[in-house]
């Protein structure tokens, strides 16, 4: 066996071990972020309807008659903003029951 044989042996042998951890890495940086995203729920849910807001009314407050013309052809971005919000709201509905549920089973 050659020098460079062992080499190229020990280097894939490193990443393959590397590899190895990645997936209980990221299961552990998504458990980290979900908790995270659960102990802060009301204030996430907020950020998120004020950007949405924000992001909506902008284009409504420097080119409105744009946006009314825009509107009359597409008028299902109301009924998208609307289906959005609702999908916002449901989310944080369902995060919360989560996180009670992880903190009942922690008590």
């Amino acid at each position: 066996m050659s020098r460079l044989d062992f080499l190229d042996t020990h280097a894939r042998t490193r990443a393959v071990q590397a590899l190895k951890g990645v997936p209980a890495f990221a299961r552990n940086r998504l458990t980290a972020a979900d908790v995270w995203v659960q102990d802060h729920h009301a204030g996430l849910g907020g950020t998120v309807l004020t950007v949405l807001c924000t992001a909506t009314l902008l284009p409504l407050h420097f080119r409105m008659d744009q946006v009314i013309e825009l509107a009359r052809q597409f008028a299902p971005v109301f009924t998208i903003i609307s289906i959005t919000m609702g999908a916002v709201f449901t989310s944080i509905k369902w995060v919360r029951k989560r996180r009670e549920a992880r903190l009942a089973a922690r008590s």
